[in-house]
Formats: C-alpha cells, structure tokens, sequence
C-alpha cells in the first residue's frame, strides 16, 4: 500500500466525483488545496497529459505518460509551494 503523507486527508460525502477526486489525490499524493490549485491553473493540455498518467479503463499507462504526468504534478507543486 501506498505511504501517503500526513497532510493528505480524504473525504467523502458520497458523491461519485468525490471518488474520483480521491483517487487522483491517493494515486499522486497530494492534498486537496494542491489538487484544487493544479485545476485551477493548469491548461486542458495540460490537464490531460496529467490524467493520461492514470491509464485508461482498460489499459496501463505507458511509462512516458506516467513520467509526463509527475513533471506537470512536480511543476504545480513548486509553483503552490513557492505562494
């Protein structure tokens, strides 16, 4: 099982989008204000190369896809931190 750090807290109010929601910030570690901020500020370029590194329903993600989505999550994350 993953290690996820402290500040990262999951929450459900039942919704099928909180599951979604969850998954995303479960699979690339991050809280939910970071999770907000990279919605917020990145293009739909940008947000589909991060979601391509979850794989598709019926497929794994390439290692490229996984990488390109790390990057955009590593580069958000400087930008959150440095605000």
């Amino acid at each position: 099982m993953k290690i996820l750090r402290p500040e990262i807290k999951i929450k459900s109010s039942g919704g099928l989008s909180d599951v979604f929601d969850n998954a995303i910030k479960v699979l690339f570690n991050i809280t939910d204000d970071e999770y907000d901020f990279i919605c917020e500020n990145a293009s739909d370029e940008e947000l589909d190369v991060f979601l391509s590194g979850l794989g598709g329903l019926d497929s794994e993600p390439t290692f490229t896809e996984k990488r390109k989505a790390l990057e955009m999550r590593n580069k958000y994350l400087g930008i959150f931190n440095k605000k």
